[in-house]
């Protein structure tokens, strides 16, 4: 009888162990579909720069400034945003009359020069965010946009990559450089 419970006790063991094995993929599948988490690390890859942005008048200023202390680099900028919402970007030239910030093709907006260590980007790339697509049919544009203005946003990523040089001495970006060795490199105020 005590040879049958233990058969009986183990056989549910197992069972149990099969069925929990079964939902753990479909657990794990809602957790990382749909869990979000806020915060992040600043991961120094070489090339460290900050994003400066001011905005007016419903356009997003965007300089950046290399911080880093270990060389010049080339940056790059992206910027993401919800549907109803389209962005116009734009930049002066510079004063010796060069337009420095370019449209990649791939998404990303490119800041022509070598950005020096402790330099800012000698233009600003302008930003111009359209909320037009949020009016909702028969509502005032200009009440509509007033109200919806902050309840949107739209996020600016940037990016930077230390600068290479060729055989013949040109500088240039490699974006596709994987970095195994890094330092994370926290901000003000963290604490893990």
């Amino acid at each position: 009888m005590m040879r049958k419970y233990k058969k009986v006790a183990a056989m549910s063991a197992a069972a149990l162990g099969l069925v929990a094995a079964l939902t753990i993929e479909s657990s794990m599948a809602y957790f990382t579909t749909y869990v979000s988490a806020e915060g992040g690390h600043i991961v120094n890859m070489g090339a460290r720069t900050e994003i400066q942005e001011d905005v007016s008048e419903m356009t997003k200023h965007i300089t950046l400034l290399n911080t880093s202390d270990r060389g010049d680099c080339f940056v790059r900028v992206k910027v993401f945003y919800g549907a109803g919402i389209s962005v116009t970007y734009s930049s002066l030239p510079d004063e010796e009359g060069n337009v420095n910030w370019y449209d990649g093709g791939d998404g990303y907006w490119y800041y022509r020069p070598v950005l020096p260590v402790g330099q800012e980007t000698k233009t600003q790339l302008d930003v111009k965010i359209d909320t037009t697509g949020l009016v909702k049919p028969g509502e005032d544009p200009d009440t509509a946009t007033e109200f919806i203005k902050d309840k949107f946003n739209v996020v600016v990523v940037q990016e930077c990559t230390p600068v290479l040089y060729d055989d013949n001495g040109e500088a240039y970006a490699n974006w596709d450089t994987i970095y195994t060795d890094y330092q994370e490199v926290r901000g003000e105020g963290d604490d893990n």
